[in-house]
């Protein structure tokens, strides 16, 4: 496989537990379609904060896939202003140098987004539940 920018053969390398495909000159790194789970996964491992659609506004983009030489898209990786390419016949993502790290850090993201929103709810539930007891036992001297 090519480095989609054109530098090149990919060579094998581990990251972060990972095989994958990397550019020794650009440090993108070619990932297939279930390693880009994985690596969230290995960063948090929470099927709630890993569910939900991962491509947002795919536009079409003149680099080509590694696997197969199809024009590939880019995508807003979890609606994040990162965008990340893909095969469109699902052989994987092509992931910038740099990439890497932006990926871990969106989903380190949307964890504590979560994390604070249930929280959140938490703590209006429980005003909710004092304020209904407050104004129950007003009522019932009256």
């Amino acid at each position: 496989m090519n480095c989609p920018l054109g530098h090149g053969p990919l060579q094998p390398e581990a990251h972060s537990g990972l095989d994958v495909e990397a550019c020794s000159i650009c440090g993108g790194e070619w990932l297939q379609h279930e390693q880009l789970a994985l690596l969230e996964q290995t960063t948090v491992n929470d099927p709630i904060v890993l569910a939900g659609t991962i491509e947002y506004d795919a536009n079409p983009v003149e680099r080509l896939c590694p696997a197969c030489s199809k024009a590939m898209y880019e995508f807003d990786y979890r609606a994040n202003p990162l965008e990340i390419d893909a095969c469109p016949d699902g052989h994987g993502y092509w992931l910038d140098g740099g990439e890497e790290s932006r990926v871990r850090e969106a989903v380190r993201q949307r964890a504590r987004d979560l994390n604070r929103a249930a929280s959140a709810e938490a703590t209006f539930g429980g005003f909710l539940t004092k304020m209904r007891s407050q104004l129950g036992g007003k009522g019932k001297g009256r």
